[in-house]
């Protein structure tokens, strides 16, 4: 059995994919069974390669929009190549994140009270008067993050109000909406959406 597994790409998080590659294809090499495991860095030869290639299965390990929106899935569906992980449509549910906490509340999943908003909010209403809003609905501590990405790129804890203009320049720096959160402290839970 050929599998590849991608990794790399071109995102903000391309060192963190390409260990999760690194990890994910010794893990695979001491299987001890008949796995030919092959590392694919991507970039715009890939499609290319892989329908050369034709392998028995696909791991994509991309972090980061292109591997986690669903749009690297969709391709691979288009190529007829089998993949491990969720379909396209969980993908790009589980990578929006207030429209994954929507999701998670309505399947009685607690999630911290957050407003998201885009950049465009901000210059058409005033970036004062917007934070001070979101200070008296949401209260303090609170985590400011892009609504979409990971590896906690552009995310800043916001533990008092002149914190916050500078925590949302952080979080506009990797996507035009920003999701400020309620701070909840404790054990960070990653999850794998398998289904959609």
């Amino acid at each position: 059995m050929q599998v590849v597994v991608l990794a790399g790409g071109l995102s903000p998080e391309r060192e963190v994919s390409l260990r999760s590659g690194r990890r994910v294809s010794e893990a695979l090499r001491t299987t001890g069974g008949t796995i030919e495991v092959r590392e694919m860095d991507v970039d715009a030869t890939l499609i290319e390669r892989l329908r050369q290639q034709r392998p028995d299965c696909v791991m994509p390990l991309l972090h980061g929009a292109a591997g986690e929106d669903g749009a690297l899935r969709d391709v691979l569906d288009a190529l007829a190549l089998p993949f491990v992980g969720c379909t396209a449509a969980a993908a790009r549910l589980a990578f929006d994140k207030p429209i994954a906490k929507t999701l998670l509340e309505k399947a009685g999943v607690s999630s911290p009270s957050s407003i998201a908003l885009p950049h465009s909010t901000f210059r058409e209403l005033g970036a004062g008067p917007v934070l001070d809003a979101v200070v008296a609905h949401l209260g303090l501590p609170l985590i400011v993050k892009p609504s979409k990405g990971g590896s906690a790129l552009g995310a800043s804890i916001v533990r008092s109000s002149a914190e916050l203009p500078a925590a949302m320049v952080g979080a506009f720096a990797y996507n035009d909406v920003a999701l400020m959160e309620r701070l909840v402290t404790g054990t960070e839970v990653a999850v794998c959406v398998y289904e959609s």
